[in-house]
């Protein structure tokens, strides 16, 4: 006789999905991550940063708008 229950829930595992938006562009990248410190690490490895310059803070930007962050850094540098 064959008896179905629901799933075991000993073999689930909860995965969660850590949203990101860049603070500039509104750029979102989405990583599938166990807690928001290990999507940090992931974001961090796709370019993702948070920065602070003189006169202003941003929270998460994405690698596009980094790296127009740091060309403006180098022609302030430059001038």
């Amino acid at each position: 006789m064959l008896i179905l229950k629901k799933p075991d829930q000993s073999e689930l595992e909860v995965i969660t999905m850590v949203r990101c938006v860049c603070c500039n562009c509104t750029n979102e990248e989405t990583v599938q991550a166990v807690s928001k410190e290990a999507a940090a690490i992931q974001l961090q490895k796709l370019g993702w940063r948070a920065y602070e310059t003189d006169d202003e803070i941003g929270a998460n930007a994405c690698p596009d708008c980094v790296k127009s962050l740091e060309e403006i850094e180098r022609e302030e540098s430059a001038a």
